[in-house]
C-alpha cells in the first residue's frame, strides 16, 4: 500500500514539474511574490538549503511540511535575517500535535520588510514630501501526518499580501494601493527507504493563481524539489548528515544544493553547504546549540551565513523552543 501511494505521489509530482517546465527559458523576473522563495530558518540555510529530504522540526513548514512529523511536543520558532539595502526577513511559527486529530498542525507568519522610500515624480525627483513602505507578508496553516513508520506527507496553505506602496490615502488621482492578495499552497512527502537512514523528499512549493500588479498579471514562483539525505557517520555522540537537492523553478534554470551537518552529543551543530546554478548565491555555513533550560524546555539557538556574490553576505539567526 505504501509503495503504491508513494509511486502515485511521485507520478503526480513529476507530471506537475513537467507542467511547470513548459516553455521555460530563463524567465528571470517574470514571477511575483518572490519573498516566498527566501529560505526560512538558519539550520536549513547553513546546509545550503538542501533540506527537502533532511528537514525536521517546525522549520519544515518552509522546507517540506512533511518534516513536521518529527514534532513531539509543542514547538515555536522565530528567525531573523538581514539582506542588502536595508531589507529584513522574519519567520515565526508554532506547531503541535492536537488531541482531536491525528498528525501535526502548525501556523506560521513570514514577512519581508524594507526601509521607507520617498515618493518621487519626474517633476520632483527629490521627492514630494511623502514616504511609502513596501513589504510582504504570508500567513500559513500547515498539516502533516505519518501514514506509516516510513512515509509522511504534509501541506501548507498560505494567504499572502505583497505591497509595493499604499498611496491611496494621499487622495491624488492615479496614486492607488499597489498591492495584491492571493493564496498559495505547498505539498511535500518524506519517505524513509529503510536503507540505513536514507530519506527521499519531494515537494511542490508555491502553487497558486496569477496575481495582477497594477495591470500586469504575473504567476507565482512555483518550484519542484527532489532530494535525498543520509547519515554517513553515526556513532555514539556523533552524527554527520549529508543532503542533496534538485530544484526546478518556474522562472529560471534547474539548480542543485548540497549540504552537511555535524552533530555532537545532540547538543552542538556545525553546518556547511553550497548552491549551484545561482547568479550570486554560493557558499553557506552555520552553527547551533541545543540546551535544556529549567522551567522552559529545550532551547535551540542557530546562526547561518550565506555568501551573496558582490553584495554583503546574508546573516540569519533563530531561536527554537520545545515546551
Amino acid at each position: 500500500m505504501t509503495r503504491k501511494l508513494l509511486l502515485g505521489l511521485l507520478v503526480v509530482l513529476v507530471l506537475t514539474s513537467q507542467a511547470l517546465a513548459t516553455d521555460v527559458f530563463e524567465k528571470v523576473g517574470t514571477v511575483g511574490c518572490q519573498f516566498l522563495e527566501i529560505g526560512a530558518g538558519p539550520r536549513g540555510v547553513g546546509m545550503g538549503e538542501a533540506m527537502v529530504a533532511a528537514t525536521e522540526g517546525v522549520e519544515s513548514i518552509y522546507w517540506n511540511p512533511a518534516g513536521l512529523r518529527s514534532i513531539v511536543r509543542p514547538t515555536a520558532v522565530f528567525t531573523y535575517g538581514t539582506w542588502p539595502a536595508g531589507i529584513s526577513h522574519q519567520f515565526a511559527a508554532y506547531a503541535m500535535r492536537p488531541t482531536f486529530i491525528r498528525g501535526v498542525v502548525a501556523i506560521s507568519v513570514t514577512s519581508l520588510q524594507m526601509d521607507a522610500m520617498r515618493v518621487r515624480t519626474p517633476e520632483t525627483p527629490g521627492g514630494v514630501g511623502v514616504e511609502f513602505t513596501p513589504g510582504d507578508i504570508a500567513i500559513g496553516l500547515s498539516y502533516a501526518r505519518e501514514f506509516t513508520d516510513k512515509f509522511a506527507a504534509g501541506g501548507t496553505l498560505k494567504w499572502l499580501n505583497s505591497s509595493l506602496a499604499d498611496l491611496s490615502t494621499l487622495g491624488v488621482e492615479g496614486l492607488e494601493d499597489y498591492s495584491v492578495q492571493s493564496f498559495v499552497g505547498d505539498f511535500g512527502t518524506l519517505y524513509n527507504t529503510g536503507f540505513r537512514s536514507l530519506q527521499i523528499g519531494l515537494m511542490i512549493q508555491n502553487m497558486g493563481p496569477e496575481v495582477t500588479y497594477i495591470e500586469e498579471p504575473v504567476p507565482m514562483p512555483s518550484t519542484f524539489k527532489f532530494g535525498v539525505s543520509m547519515n554517513v557517520i553515526e556513532t555514539p555522540g556523533q552524527i554527520v548528515n549529508v543532503a542533496a537537492e534538485f530544484r526546478h523553478p518556474s522562472d529560471t534554470s534547474e539548480k542543485m544544493n548540497v549540504g552537511a551537518e555535524y552533530v555532537l552529543n545532540d547538543k552542538y551543530f556545525l553546518r556547511a553547504g553550497y548552491k549551484m546554478g545561482y547568479d550570486e548565491e554560493s557558499f553557506t555555513a552555520g552553527c547551533g546549540a541545543r540546551l535544556t533550560v529549567g522551567g522552559l524546555g529545550r532551547l535551540a539557538v542557530d546562526y547561518s551565513y550565506a555568501a551573496f556574490g558582490y553584495f554583503p553576505g546574508i546573516h540569519r539567526g533563530g531561536v527554537t523552543v520545545e515546551f
